[in-house]
């Protein structure tokens, strides 16, 4: 491996081979799809959200560094920027798997009046409990998706599905966090749009920029602003992000794979090796070389 794989829904798709009613931005994964799990043996990020609900069996991930163990009764949520990998899955292991692209949660103008707190929760907790009854009407919904995907006869069979996994995303969110009622909706609308705008350009730039005042010219603010709004909305500065994209970069390649430390400074855009050495002693206490051999 000499680099981070980044993984469509296509190519998801075509690996597991099958049709599942579903198209580039929706796709609904059979339990007995195991051949799936091929594509995470190695660490990889896959470009689109995953929901997957645990009913048998057991498994364990790497999601961002991170052991996830999971068991029946549980749901696990990746977003895009994950780094995921798939270290172990038990032979008895059942679930429900439905990947969703961006463009569709945007084409499906799901509310966003509480997605910054639901996507810093998922950053920290992607796996959690659930109540057994919970899980069986998720179940339900699944089941449903399901059988009308696979209802080739229905002239509106594209539609039906997008419905139906619209309304299982919303009860996975309803289930995920409980927040209060948010009495500026008009305001927090508006930081939604510009932290989810960061978030974009920060996973597709962050191998290449670091610095505050490329991402605020991008978004059409100035650095002093973004920094003030993104501490504001997450309770973390904008370079403090930034740091986190870069370190979590720097210590998979490091970890997983083939190239050097030169190899890597040069990937992350470190004018030197010694330069990116001292951003990473500054960031985690120690040298690239002490993490690589640790």
């Amino acid at each position: 491996m000499t680099g981070l794989a980044s993984i469509t829904i296509s190519q998801l798709r075509q690996t597991v081979g099958y049709q599942d009613g579903g198209d580039d931005e929706v796709m609904i994964v059979s339990p007995d799809k195991s051949t799936a799990w091929e594509l995470f043996r190695y660490p990889c990020r896959l470009d689109a959200v995953v929901i997957a609900l645990c009913t048998a069996g057991e498994g364990r991930a790497t999601i961002n560094l991170k052991e996830c163990d999971v068991s029946p009764d549980m749901i696990v949520v990746n977003l895009p920027e994950n780094i995921i990998r798939i270290d172990r899955v038990s032979d008895d292991f059942r679930g429900h798997i439905i990947v969703v692209s961006l463009d569709f949660l945007r084409e499906a103008r799901i509310d966003l009046k509480n997605a910054i707190p639901i996507y810093i929760h998922l950053k920290n907790h992607p796996a959690r409990s659930l109540a057994p009854e919970i899980v069986r009407r998720l179940e339900e919904f699944y089941d449903l998706i399901r059988e009308c995907a696979e209802e080739p006869q229905s002239r509106f069979r594209p539609e039906i599905v997008k419905g139906l996994v619209r309304a299982f995303l919303y009860k996975c969110c309803d289930q995920l966090t409980h927040l209060p009622v948010d009495e500026e909706r008009s305001v927090k609308s508006r930081r939604e749009v510009f932290f989810r705008q960061f978030v974009e350009l920060l996973t597709q730039y962050h191998k290449k920029e670091r610095s505050v005042g490329f991402y605020a010219d991008k978004m059409h603010i100035t650095p002093k602003y973004m920094s003030s709004l993104m501490k504001k909305i997450t309770g973390r500065s904008a370079a403090e992000w930034i740091d986190e994209y870069v370190i979590l970069e720097a210590k998979t390649l490091l970890k997983y794979s083939g190239l050097s430390i030169q190899e890597i400074a040069y990937e992350l855009n470190f004018s030197t090796q010694s330069f990116f050495g001292k951003y990473f002693k500054q960031h985690t206490g120690m040298s690239p070389g002490q993490y690589k051999m640790q």
